[in-house]
């Protein structure tokens, strides 16, 4: 198995499992991710899943020593849109993920990490855009609309265009993640953080989950459907400073 699942009290733990390759994404990694965020949209035991990669890396993004063999990842345009699918599915299941990036994001481990709904990072973690230099377009998987709102247009196409590696401190810097921590520290950081997430009422997470990303979406926050108290400072403040005309759809929802 290219997972390890970990399940305790309402949080699933999900580790990357391929050290020996940093975690690359392989066609066989590639099915169980899909299968097991799919697997996530009705399980109502499960409140909150971290993410995160055994040994020095979170994820290198797609095995490009794989070609040529049968765990070659078929994706894109030759094969099926698994990646784009597994975004998507992370984005219509319920629990919040919290995704602990212990070492290198890059490529589609970056989009994953994206996709996620909170990111802490580790001292001496890497971002890494990777796209452009495998000739694909910067704008992956989602990862462009996630990050020119996160950083601004100029920062994160800056990013985007040249592929240079992000400290986990500049990352932090420009928003993209909430904490940076000792490496030995990272596993408890996010035990912590989802055990405080846990006093929630059973569907509060779920319910906020939802109406964050259809805040996101929406061009007018007033509009948003009610599934809960939502402050009046929350309804009228402007979506994104980033937000384009029109208010485009989220590309990480199905």
């Amino acid at each position: 198995m290219t997972l390890k699942v970990e399940k305790s009290d309402g949080v699933w733990t999900v580790k990357f499992n391929r050290p020996e390759r940093m975690n690359a994404i392989n066609e066989p990694m590639s099915v169980e991710l899909l299968e097991l965020f799919e697997g996530l949209r009705r399980n109502e035991d499960v409140r909150i899943v971290i993410l995160t990669g055994e040994g020095r890396a979170f994820n290198a993004g797609a095995d490009l020593k794989a070609g040529g063999t049968p765990e070659a990842l078929r994706d894109g345009p030759r094969g099926d849109w698994r990646l784009r699918d597994t975004v998507k599915a992370m984005r219509a299941c319920p629990q919040p993920i919290i995704s602990l990036v212990n070492g290198a994001a890059a490529g589609g481990g970056l989009a994953l990490a994206l996709a996620s709904d909170i990111i802490v990072a580790a001292k001496g973690a890497l971002l890494v855009p990777a796209f452009i230099k495998i000739g694909l377009s910067g704008s992956e998987l989602g990862v462009s609309w996630r990050l020119q709102r996160t950083m601004g247009i100029s920062a994160a196409r800056e990013f985007l265009f040249t592929s240079r590696p992000m400290s986990a401190d500049k990352a932090l810097d420009h928003g993209i993640v909430s904490a940076v921590v000792e490496p030995d520290e990272l596993m408890a950081y996010g035990n912590q953080l989802a055990t405080e997430m846990l006093q929630a009422a059973p569907d509060a997470l779920r319910v906020t989950k939802r109406t964050l990303d259809a805040a996101l979406e929406m061009p007018d926050p007033p509009s948003l459907p009610s599934s809960g108290a939502i402050s009046a400072s929350e309804s009228q403040r402007p979506a994104s400073r980033t937000s384009p005309p029109g208010g485009r759809p989220c590309p990480y929802c199905p």
